[in-house]
């Protein structure tokens, strides 16, 4: 998320991690910790600052937890009927 939105809304910086870019470049991101909700579903999530005026994404790890994947075909989220364990 735009890390001024995460900033006025409070969350803080906990950690630092590498992502890897569509482009293939690295990068290394402040996180925070928050819950989300989607519809009906609410979890704690990480959380990446992003650049200011940047895009909103939802991730795996969020998805996961929402037990939700995205249907690109009918471009929506759907709930997933069970999780794998490990």
């Amino acid at each position: 998320m735009p890390s001024d939105i995460l900033e006025r809304r409070g969350i803080r910086r906990h950690d630092t991690r590498t992502f890897t870019l569509a482009s293939g470049k690295d990068v290394e991101l402040p996180i925070g910790h928050a819950w989300i909700t989607v519809e009906d579903r609410t979890t704690p999530t990480i959380i990446v600052f992003g650049e200011k005026q940047g895009q909103t994404l939802l991730g795996a790890y969020a998805l996961e937890g929402l037990s939700l994947a995205a249907d690109p075909v009918n471009e929506r989220l759907v709930p997933v009927a069970r999780l794998n364990a490990f």
